[in-house]
């Protein structure tokens, strides 16, 4: 997990190299790493099947639609961030620093660049790294328990659940409900799914802070597809809701 000075040093390296960009009402390219740490999967919770109270259908049947918690919750600025993918080829530019010296591969200074920003990548041998350290920057190799990097929480980041958040703000591993999202036809990789609007506080980020969260959708691709679903660039954080006590993956 990273330090929270090393946590701020990183947002503002990422943010000097592509800043967020509002487009379709919702502001994309969120800033600041999501660290590796060592904490291992086996000793996290495991998921429940699905949300308390879903509904159930039988064969040939249609179940009938949830009806949405009538919830305010806290107003949040909402930003997006997805692991980064190295192109295949990539010129090898720079390396790719490893955590305890030398490399783990040579890179294009682009791609480094992103990696370091969305804080986990995806090399094109099928490896996935994070971001340890900011000062000096290195990576280090997780293993395939997390196919789409590890969060600061030290769980899998997940596509559509996992948050980052400011923990001066929101508690950390916390489950949240986002009426915004509830009922939104999710893009790959989760596609032909229905989001219940419940999302958990796994995460930071350098330049999270305050009112901001950042919202980890899986591949840039659904960045794009994602603009013209959600029509705000603010939503909505309401905790103790019932249907949200740790619901299942999407």
């Amino acid at each position: 997990m990273l330090r929270p000075e090393s946590v701020a040093a990183l947002g503002s390296l990422c943010c000097a190299v592509s800043a967020a960009v509002v487009a379709g009402g919702i502001l994309t390219g969120g800033c600041g790493p999501r660290s590796a740490t060592t904490q291992p999967a086996a000793s996290l919770p495991a998921p429940e099947s699905g949300p308390p109270g879903a509904p159930t259908a039988t064969p040939g049947t249609v179940a009938a639609p949830r009806e949405k918690p009538k919830v305010t919750g806290r107003a949040v600025r909402m930003t997006l961030y997805h692991i980064a993918a190295q192109k295949c080829p990539d010129p090898p530019q720079v390396p790719l620093p490893k955590c305890g010296g030398g490399s783990i591969a040579m890179v294009s200074q682009a791609f480094k660049q992103s990696a370091a920003m969305q804080g986990s990548a995806k090399l094109c041998d099928g490896r996935v790294v994070g971001v340890q350290k900011v000062n000096p920057l290195c990576f280090v190799a997780v293993g395939a328990e997390f196919p789409w990097g590890i969060t600061a929480s030290g769980r899998p980041a997940t596509p559509f659940r996992s948050l980052a958040i400011d923990p001066k703000s929101f508690a950390m591993g916390r489950w949240y409900y986002v009426p915004e999202l509830d009922g939104l036809q999710l893009p790959s990789p989760a596609a032909g799914k229905v989001h219940d609007g419940c999302v958990r506080a796994d995460d930071v980020g350098g330049a999270v802070k305050n009112d901001m969260v950042d919202f980890f959708v899986g591949e840039h691709s659904a960045v794009s597809a994602l603009k013209g679903k959600l029509s705000e660039s603010v939503v909505h954080l309401a905790e103790g809701v019932a249907h949200c006590q740790n619901p299942g993956p999407l």
